[in-house]
């Protein structure tokens, strides 16, 4: 269970990467990032990088004005203004109003009870029992907890009003004066004041008097000398209830808001400008031999800033834009809706960009070595010949092997442009590149068998060599005959090397791509292969209709310059679901029972629909490439059942639908797919025919691509009128060939027999009666049966 799970979550994955546009802007933003990083600029020739205590190796002097921040006055400064800035407090005027409510609103719950008896005197006055009841009522109005004893002496007094407004006063004094949650933290800014923000109005006023606000403890003291005028002359059990309920009623409504004081500090530190202090042009900033010391360091750092700032910074910039917009803009133009990248976009695009860096990998490793092996190399490498044995136009002969010559001519556009940039933006590496790489794939474009790819390498070699000898001959004043020799020997081998790793990835690609080349369609060819030995054996009608269509199919592509392995193949492997239900299909069918007669014409329909889905599952599960897939599923289109749609029909069903008895499709996309269609039909239909004459069959053909052309199977392939004209020729030629009229062989008896009764009236045959000559029998040949064995 946990494996299939696991498989569901890497399909959908596979099926997120391959069909979500959004992977394709993520692939574009990787690798311009990856691009631009791997390939920062370090043009500088000067080295500004010491620490303290380390000895000067030579004379530094600024090479133009610029400006140092004094980064220690300019914190300092910062610091003294970050101080200076009040702290800002929140003043909750509403909390005095929200209180007062509140005490109302709680003494009224109990009150109620003792106006009832108070408007009815016959109503009898409430116990403490029934009070007790409006406890957790009141409780929750107020916010706070109280006592039994002390809810019973409110209840003595029956909650009146005068107990409220007594609260309210004593409440209403303290708040007023302000209640603040932490007064020392208060009291450490009594030297510069505080901003006191009232929160609804947002109006401030600055407070520099900050010891009249009481503290939590202070206010509870405050409330028994601010309440003691007002409940002096009560019940003294009343009075410290009273006390007891302001005391635990308070809040603080001054608070500090750290958000916003961090938040003026922050825009007071931001508007202090950095001090700086200037260097002059040519001011020598260290001296050979000296030790550094911290100022000289600082100049260093900035100094180094600067360089880098200028030369670096802008540099990377315009490579990374370059890069960008080069790789859309040839995308959006040539690529994005190319004919051949429409099915499994995003992985023919994948398999684009993985070259793209593989073999931008390539560049960047040469240059490391050669690096390596010179470390006094200037960094400008552009002028450097060993860029000539770098296998980029491998790439393209890959690219182009796979996807076709046209994608590779634009492919090669991006690889040869960036590849340049990483030689410092060489013309002289573009033109060597695009011009090899291109050739490179043209020499392959027809043929792409193995010993193709070894010549492609000699031709290319070649090529190379006379590129390296126009290049020399164009970059160098005075041509130096052993640094030509140098690069034709490394543009030669170039050549061999690009030719040697196509023959080396193209096995992995397959693999990894699930793409096919001609080399695997010739593998599958073979008749060797496992399903064709069973649609032998166990479907032996399919197994030769599959030969006869695939026979007809290499013919009919070679006459509209198609691909004639493609096609054959497809031919091959187009019925092999059949296997399984092989009785099903009257090819097969040598007993001379017809399963269909026991099954509905629905059920027969989805039987025969049935082969093409089973055809699929056998091509995946033997790995035979999207292109005899493709085939498979579309060799049928969504043409029409017609035998067993009428057949429905006659029967008396008129509900049924004629999409029901289509196959799903898609129709073919490509030339092979349709052709393959073609000889499909009419090799079938051929093979029914009564007394297939030349006239009859060249009939028949013309009847059956008109009604195939007619029902739009073929509109979603590029095969025109003119190329159904040279297919039906085609089909004309090899099916006249193969049911072409043969001659009646004699049967001695019969002729004996009808020689006897007199009958004998074919005057195309000779006569069974033997001839003599002068009178005698001719000699008797005693070979002729002994060469039959006889």
């Amino acid at each position: 269970m946990k494996k299939n799970k696991t498989e569901t979550n890497i399909q959908q994955v596979k099926q997120f990467l391959l069909i979500n546009p959004a992977v394709l802007w993520l692939m574009l933003v990787l690798i311009t990032v990856i691009f631009t990083f791997t390939h920062y600029p370090k043009q500088s020739k000067l080295s500004y990088s010491y620490r303290i205590g380390d000895i000067a190796k030579r004379d530094i002097k600024a090479p133009k004005d610029f400006f140092i921040e004094d980064t220690e006055s300019t914190n300092l400064k910062k610091d003294e203004v970050s101080a200076a800035i009040k702290m800002v407090y929140d003043f909750d005027a509403n909390l005095i109003k929200k209180m007062m409510a509140n005490i109302d609103a709680a003494i009224e719950i109990p009150r109620e009870l003792f106006k009832k008896s108070e408007e009815n005197p016959q109503e009898p006055s409430p116990t403490l029992a029934t009070v007790l009841d409006t406890k957790p009522a009141f409780e929750e109005k107020l916010g706070i907890e109280i006592s039994k004893e002390a809810y019973a002496v409110l209840f003595k007094h029956q909650f009146s009003p005068d107990i409220a407004r007594k609260i309210k006063t004593i409440v209403n004094k303290i708040l007023t004066n302000g209640v603040v949650a932490n007064k020392e933290i208060l009291l450490k800014e009594s030297n510069k004041g505080i901003v006191l923000r009232t929160i609804d109005s947002e109006k401030e006023r600055t407070v520099n008097n900050l010891k009249v606000y009481y503290g939590p403890d202070q206010a509870k003291t405050m409330v028994r000398i601010e309440g003691e005028p007002v409940v002096k002359g009560i019940n003294h059990d009343l009075s410290d209830v009273i006390v007891d309920l302001c005391q635990r009623l308070l809040q603080p409504n001054i608070t500090l808001n750290k958000n916003e004081t961090e938040k003026r500090i922050q825009m007071a530190g931001d508007q202090i400008k950095p001090i700086l202090y200037q260097i002059k042009s040519g001011e020598m900033i260290l001296r050979e031999g000296e030790r550094v010391d911290h100022a000289q360091l600082i100049k260093l750092l900035a100094l180094q800033e600067q360089v880098e700032e200028k030369g670096v910074f802008i540099s990377s910039a315009g490579i990374a834009l370059i890069t960008f917009f080069s790789i859309l803009v040839v995308y959006v133009l040539f690529l994005k809706d190319h004919k051949k990248l429409r099915t499994d976009h995003n992985k023919h695009i994948f398999f684009l960009v993985l070259g793209l860096a593989l073999y931008l990998t390539f560049a960047r490793f040469s240059i490391y070595i050669a690096q390596s092996t010179n470390s006094e190399m200037t960094w400008d490498i552009s002028r450097m010949s060993f860029f000539m044995i770098i296998p980029i136009p491998a790439a393209a002969m890959l690219t182009c092997l796979f996807l076709g010559f046209d994608i590779a001519v634009f492919f090669t556009i991006i690889l040869s442009l960036l590849t340049s940039l990483a030689f410092s933006g060489s013309f002289e590496v573009f033109i060597f590149f695009f011009l090899s790489s291109i050739t490179a794939a043209y020499w392959i474009k027809e043929r792409q068998e193995r010993k193709t790819f070894i010549i492609a390498g000699f031709k290319l070699a070649i090529f190379n060599v006379i590129l390296a000898i126009s290049l020399g001959f164009y970059s160098l004043a005075q041509p130096d005959i052993i640094i030509l020799a140098k690069e034709v020997v490394l543009a030669f081998c170039g050549g061999l090397f690009s030719a040697i790793i196509t023959i080396g990835f193209t096995p992995l690609i397959e693999l990894l791509f699930d793409y096919t080349t001609d080399s695997k369609l010739l593998e599958f060819s073979n008749l060797d292969q496992p399903l064709i030995k069973r649609l032998m054996i166990e479907a032996p009608g399919t197994y030769n209709h599959s030969i006869i269509v695939a026979t007809l199919a290499e013919a009919a592509a070679s006459a509209v310059d198609a691909s004639t392995l493609r096609a054959k193949v497809m031919g091959y492997y187009h019925d092999i679901g059949k296997l399984g239900k092989t009785l099903y299909f009257i090819e097969n069918q040598a007993d001379g029972k017809n399963r269909h007669d026991k099954l509905s014409p629905s059920m027969s329909a989805l039987v025969l629909i049935g082969h093409v889905k089973k055809g699929i599952e056998l091509a995946k599960k033997n790995k035979l490439g999207n292109d005899i897939i493709e085939g498979i599923i579309q060799h049928h289109g969504t043409s029409l059942i017609k035998y067993f749609y009428q057949k429905s029909l006659k029967s008396g069903n008129t509900t049924a639908k004629e999409e029901d008895f289509r196959y799903p499709g898609p129709k073919p996309q490509t030339r092979e797919a349709g052709i393959v269609m073609l000889a499909d039909v009419v090799e079938a239909a051929i093979r029914a025919l009564e007394r297939p004459t030349p006239a009859r069959i060249q009939g028949r053909v013309k009847e059956l691509i008109n009604d195939i052309f007619a029902d739009g199977q073929l509109e979603e392939c590029e095969l025109t009128l003119k190329d159904l004209h040279q297919i039906a020729k085609s089909f004309n030629n090899i099916l006249t060939s193969i049911y072409h009229s043969r001659i009646e062989y004699p049967d001695k008896s019969q002729e004996k027999r009808k020689e006897k009764n007199g009958t004998a009236k074919d005057t195309d045959r000779q006569s069974g009666k033997k001839e003599t000559i002068n009178g005698h029998h001719p000699p008797k040949d005693k070979t002729d049966l002994k060469r039959l064995g006889l």
